[in-house]
C-alpha cells in the first residue's frame, strides 16, 4: 500500500510539473492572436470560425472553417496573411472563405476573399455578422452576429 501511495504522489508531482510548462502562445512570436466566430442562424444561414496569429513584421497565419447551411458542409480555411495597424484597427488581408462563393447567382463560385478589420485593443467584442469581416454581396448584412477575441 505504501508503494502505491508513493507512486500516486510521483505521478501527481510529474503532472504538476508538466502542467506548469504549458503556454498560451499558440502562434510562436505572435503579437496578436485573434479568434473570430461569425454566425448566421437558420436553415439558410452559415458561419465563419477563424483563428489568427499575427507577428510584429506584418505577417501571420490563420486556420479555421466556414460553411453555409444550404447543404455544402464546412470548408477548411487556412493560410498566410498580411496585416497593418491603421489607427485603432487591425486590417488583415489574404484570407479566403473556401465555402462561401463570391457570387453564385451570377455563376461565380470563386471562394470569397474578405477583408478582416478588428480593434487593435485586446479584449472581447461582439457585433453584427458584417462588423469585422466583409461578406459576399449575396449575403444580407445584419442578419447574424459575431464574437471576437483579440489577445496578446
Amino acid at each position: 500500500m505504501k508503494k502505491l501511495l508513493v507512486l500516486v504522489a510521483l505521478i501527481g508531482a510529474c503532472s504538476a510539473v508538466t502542467a506548469a510548462g504549458a503556454s498560451a502562445d499558440y502562434g510562436h512570436g505572435a503579437v496578436y492572436q485573434i479568434e473570430l466566430s461569425m454566425n448566421i442562424p437558420g436553415r439558410q444561414g452559415g458561419g465563419v470560425w477563424l483563428w489568427f496569429a499575427l507577428k510584429s513584421d506584418g505577417t501571420g497565419d490563420y486556420a479555421g472553417s466556414d460553411c453555409g447551411h444550404g447543404g455544402q458542409g464546412a470548408a477548411s480555411d487556412q493560410g498566410d496573411v498580411t496585416w497593418t495597424r491603421t489607427g485603432d484597427e487591425i486590417v488583415i488581408s489574404g484570407v479566403t472563405y473556401n465555402g462561401l462563393p463570391t457570387n453564385p447567382m451570377a455563376g461565380d463560385f470563386t471562394p470569397f476573399a474578405p477583408t478582416i478589420t478588428v480593434p487593435a485593443a485586446y479584449g472581447h467584442y461582439t457585433g453584427a455578422d458584417d462588423t469585422y469581416t466583409t461578406l459576399p454581396g449575396w449575403i444580407p448584412a445584419g442578419i447574424g452576429f459575431t464574437q471576437l477575441q483579440v489577445a496578446p
